[in-house]
């Protein structure tokens, strides 16, 4: 083929793609616009996820007649004059590339009046077509409307997630910049209805509890600043870490709690959740994350920022230093606010026997014990092992006998075969997982109606989750409700989850679900989920009647052998093995 010049059209379509992933994006690139011409009062609003209309509205310096023309030309922009100026840039944009691939893709209508003007101008751009300016009645400032994104690019419109998805994506990307910028006044409307506020004091602990919510930004603390040099430095490094660190009660399932900024830009950097992570090891769960806001104060010259065109990855001149700066600042603070950590100590027992034996009965009676749902006879606490048509189907396991417990975590059994090392954890997630399944087919879920509703603040991304589960939630015995902009109240949940604390267990399940979760159907993936938040866990003790009842428990469900995750309940060490490893034949 021979080679030829791309057309405008097409040029523009193929960069914008570069710059504007999704919704989200064109949301980041106006409000980073706002923040550089000094606004003080942000207000979004989007419909539809951002596919139908996004509308950024601020009060800043606003563009002149000569300049909302070029607004929208490639490469051109009013942050730097040459390359050279990136070594001293404070400003977001600088690219020049922003609103043209807005323009590229969208129908973009911006209206601006600056200051000394008497009265605004509009200029309108469809799908990179440009009408003339002509005069507009506004208020000092800027209003970009961007609609129908992607309707000339259907492939990456088909890419999109659901609405209530890109509208998440969408409040994270003004949560972090509200967080970045306390002293901006930031509203997000989506739908026409509230979703997100702050009050613009300067006050991030301010802007916390607009973001988070009051309950989390209650568990935040501030970065304590360094009292002394580290061994390997000789003078002060030229950077400063600011903002606010969780408490180790303070969690997620996933890393979208941890929220960096350099020179208070939003960037992505996987060191820095790796600095941050190894200063909490100890102090939380393996799998869980904490929830920060960590702001970095590099002087412009040793800090690149013009390595990816959406501008959120950025190399730092010292990337070692600037790693120990944050892991040692987090540290430090944390050790300032967490009490030394004595032996844990076993508060509750998950299988009780006799409350078990008395919930299965609640639940369904006609089951009884005949079902593998036994509990520990009351007497000398003997063994009794079901008849295969006591079952009602063949055996998936052999019968087991429970030597002991390992490290708190694995359930030790003797079968007729050689030796079974359960794992707890995901033994009781299968068992329970089994349990939920069968009283959902059965219509008949055992619901724990709480005696006063909890009350639990969501995030936005929480939100959306909760919204697209509702029925799925419903369903499996959950009874949440609405309360207030971005909570909800528990009112019931499944009976599987006495033992848990519903709020915090529901959130993980939020989480998890963000996360895509495991299963052939939503309806399955939420149940996997509850069973897995509403196990034992690994490092828990176990008394010997209980890991009795747990084993016969799993001898008694359909597919015992794995949990709803994927992951082995078992590992087998067959007599002919053990007798081969000690030279025996």
């Amino acid at each position: 083929m021979r080679i030829q010049v791309l057309d405008e059209a097409t040029i523009g379509k193929i960069a914008a793609g570069e710059v504007i992933e999704r919704p989200a994006s064109v949301v980041k690139e106006l409000v980073e616009n706002a923040l550089d011409a000094g606004a003080r009062s942000v207000v979004v609003e989007i419909e539809a996820g951002g596919c139908e209309c996004i509308r950024v509205r601020d009060d800043g310096a606003g563009m002149s007649a000569a300049d909302l023309p070029l607004a929208i030309e490639r490469h051109a922009t009013s942050k730097l004059r040459q390359f050279e100026d990136l070594a001293s840039l404070r400003t977001f944009g600088f690219r020049g590339e922003a609103l043209a691939s807005i323009a590229a893709v969208s129908d973009l209508e911006i209206v601006t009046r600056p200051v000394d003007a008497a009265h605004g101008l509009r200029l309108r751009s469809v799908f990179g077509r440009r009408t003339t300016l002509e005069p507009a009645a506004t208020a000092v400032g800027t209003v970009v409307t961007v609609r129908d994104l992607f309707a000339n690019v259907p492939a990456r419109r088909r890419f999109l997630r659901q609405e209530n998805t890109e509208a998440a994506y969408i409040q994270r990307v003004v949560g972090a910049y509200a967080l970045a910028h306390p002293e901006v006044r930031f509203e997000l409307v989506v739908d026409r209805r509230t979703a997100l506020v702050t009050d613009g004091s300067g006050s991030l602990e301010n802007a916390l509890v607009g973001i988070f919510g009051a309950e989390v930004a209650a568990q935040m603390v501030p970065i304590a600043p360094p009292d002394e040099l580290l061994p390997t430095q000789a003078e002060p490094l030229p950077l400063q870490v600011c903002g606010y660190v969780g408490l180790p009660t303070l969690t997620r399932s996933n890393r979208q709690g941890m929220l960096f900024f350099v020179n208070r830009r939003w960037i992505e950097s996987r060191p820095l959740g790796v600095a941050v992570e190894q200063a909490y090891h100890s102090l939380i769960m393996a799998g869980r994350y904490p929830v920060v806001v960590v702001d970095l104060e590099v002087p412009p010259g040793r800090v690149d920022v013009n390595v990816h065109p959406t501008k959120r990855e950025v190399r730092f001149a010292d990337e070692r230093a600037v790693f120990h700066a944050v892991q040692a600042a987090v540290r430090r603070t944390l050790a300032l606010h967490t009490p030394a950590q004595g032996i844990p100590a076993v508060t509750f027992s998950p299988l009780s026997p006799p409350s078990l034996q008395r919930r299965l009965v609640l639940a369904d009676p006609s089951r009884g014990a005949s079902a593998g749902l036994r509990a520990l006879s009351q007497g000398a606490g003997e063994e009794r092992f079901p008849a295969p048509e006591e079952a009602g189907t063949e055996r998936a396991l052999p019968v087991l006998r429970v030597l002991g417990q390992l490290h708190s975590t694995y359930i030790i059994a003797e079968g007729p075969d050689g030796m079974y090392l359960i794992d707890q954890h995901a033994a009781h997630e299968r068992v329970l997982l089994e349990q939920l399944m069968t009283q959902y087919e059965r219509a008949a879920v055992d619901v724990q109606v709480l005696l006063e509703p909890l009350v639990v603040e969501l995030t936005a991304t929480q939100l959306a989750v909760l919204e697209d589960y509702r029925e799925e939630l419903g369903q499996l015995g959950y009874r949440v409700e609405p309360f207030g902009r971005s909570a909800v109240a528990i009112r019931g949940v499944p009976a599987v989850m006495h033992r848990r604390s519903p709020n915090t267990t529901l959130l993980a399940i939020l989480d998890e679900l963000a996360s895509g979760g495991r299963g052939s159907s939503r309806l399955e993936a939420l149940a996997i989920s509850t069973a897995c938040h509403s196990a034992i866990r690994a490092g828990q003790e176990l008394s010997l009647g209980e890991m009795r009842e747990l084993v016969r428990q799993l001898e008694a469900c359909t597919a015992p052998r794995a949990c709803g995750h994927g992951r082995p309940t078992m590992l087998h060490l067959s007599q002919q093995e053990l007798e081969r490893q000690f030279a025996r034949r």
